[in-house]
């Protein structure tokens, strides 16, 4: 498993775009920052533990800092750098363990904005997270509009891993059918 965290340049990120033998999975959602050193280690420590539990071999992109001091205070180069990310990727997993402090809002814009790719995201949060009603409305109401039954959200992260690893693997072998057959 390769991770991709911010000091990975974007400019390589179509090496890896290009690449049919490897899946890419963009983890979004809440991000600690530097300032706040009491609530690490982050939840993507854990989704990457579990990713490599499960056997991944492909690419995670993790936007966060290998340094976890590291501040993204006037680091305007960063939301291009997701952007990136987020646009090669072959499933973008939104987990969103909302609190108090770490309310992620720039997680509901990307939700919202990445929505229009439905096939590749997967979206799940805890059943206590905070302030995610109205993610989850529109979660729901975007799927009714464009499928039959009943839209998942994936409450453990686990289940969310799962369903992004499924995602990724349809994607890929998609893929591989379009390279040698299309």
């Amino acid at each position: 498993m390769n991770v991709l965290r911010y000091e990975t340049p974007s400019e390589d990120f179509a090496k890896y775009a290009r690449s049919l033998d490897t899946s890419i999975i963009f983890l979004a959602g809440p991000t600690v920052r530097g300032h706040q050193q009491h609530l690490f280690p982050s939840w993507r420590t854990e989704a990457a533990d579990i990713f490599e539990a499960r056997g991944f071999d492909g690419i995670l992109i993790v936007p966060e800092f290998s340094d976890k001091a590291e501040s993204d205070k006037d680091r305007y180069d960063l939301p291009i750098w997701e952007y990136a990310g987020l646009k090669i990727a072959d499933c973008i997993m939104f987990w969103i363990p909302r609190t108090r402090e770490l309310i992620g809002l720039t997680t509901n814009f990307e939700l919202g904005y990445w929505m229009r790719w439905r096939p590749k995201v997967v979206y799940g949060r805890p059943d206590d997270a905070y302030r995610v009603d109205y993610l989850d409305i529109l979660w729901k109401h975007d799927y009714k509009q464009f499928h039959e039954g009943s839209p998942i959200i994936h409450n453990t992260l686990s289940d969310t891993i799962d369903a992004a690893l499924k995602v990724a693997q349809t994607k890929l072998e998609c893929s591989r059918w379009a390279e040698n057959f299309g």
